[in-house]
């Protein structure tokens, strides 16, 4: 048993030959784990709450602890997940602890319960909920601003092409390893990973093909679609996780250091693009020379 997604879920692997019961709130049967799948109970009153973060009116008679347990199949897997309201804070606020020192670590929860039932009796699951501040942003932002700096000063020189196909080239590159590690610490369905992925994967599908316009045609040519790329890759890889700079719990697969690095690195080479793709929007005109003139 583990907590994932940043601590949104639970998940109960049983991978021996017996079953395993999760236990609702009320002390009901709530899921069952075994070799035959995965099932809940739908009279469980853990059903109908768990369905929502903060869930704002209580079950219906329907759902009853009392009742005989009514078990629907949800999967064929020895695998379980679920949302429990036991293992997260359900303020919708910060705890007032956080609120008056947010730059120190605190046990907001200590010591939750989840009791599982099984053939050798019941095991209780324990853990806290910990409240870990996050790291100033201003390194990042510095480094962010440096990169978007040297980009700009590079895409000023006659290399200017080359610079920019560069730099286009590792956003791609930044944004596949970004759209990964978030893959992989997502236990949604594929579908639900490409719609939450689905600008990144557009912005990555759109850098590729201006670094192609550029590779077969005329750089000056390539610039509008090098300008689109590099809006598309700064949003998708850097403004829309800024966040990632101020929090400590990130939900990658990567290490926090690397998916900060990638944010700012993201934001300084998306930011530069754009500037330096905007730079050259137009081709110089050329100078015309006088014509000579026969005396």
């Amino acid at each position: 048993m583990r907590v994932i997604e940043l601590g949104d879920r639970l998940e109960l692997r049983n991978d021996g030959d017996g079953e395993v019961v999760v236990l609702g709130y009320d002390g009901e049967p709530y899921l069952r784990v075994g070799p035959g799948g995965v099932y809940r109970n739908a009279r469980s009153p853990a059903t109908f709450l768990n369905e929502e973060r903060r869930p704002t009116e209580a079950p219906p008679d329907t759902y009853d602890a009392q009742a005989t347990p009514e078990w629907v199949r949800i999967s064929d897997g020895r695998v379980a997940r679920w949302h429990d309201h036991r293992a997260h804070w359900m303020g919708s606020g910060p705890p007032p602890a956080v609120r008056e020192d947010p730059d120190r670590r605190h046990v907001v929860i200590e010591g939750w319960e989840v009791t599982l039932a099984h053939e050798g009796g019941r095991s209780v699951v324990t853990g806290d909920v910990v409240w870990v501040p996050g790291p100033s942003p201003w390194p990042w932002v510095a480094g962010a601003l440096a990169i978007a700096a040297a980009v700009v000063i590079l895409a000023r020189t006659r290399w200017w092409p080359g610079v920019l196909a560069a730099t286009l080239a590792l956003l791609v590159v930044i944004e596949a390893v970004h759209v990964v590690g978030l893959w992989g610490a997502s236990s949604a369905p594929a579908g639900s990973k490409l719609v939450a992925s689905s600008y990144s994967l557009l912005g990555i599908g759109v850098g590729v093909g201006a670094l192609v316009v550029l590779l077969r045609r005329d750089p000056w040519d390539a610039v509008p679609a090098l300008l689109v790329a590099g809006v598309f890759l700064f949003v998708a890889g850097g403004l829309s996780d800024v966040t990632s700079l101020t929090r400590s719990q990130l939900p990658t697969t990567l290490s926090p250091g690397t998916a900060r690095a990638g944010v700012a690195a993201t934001l300084g080479l998306g930011g530069g693009l754009v500037a330096g793709a905007a730079m050259h929007l137009r081709p110089p005109v050329p100078v015309a020379r006088p014509a000579a003139v026969t005396e």
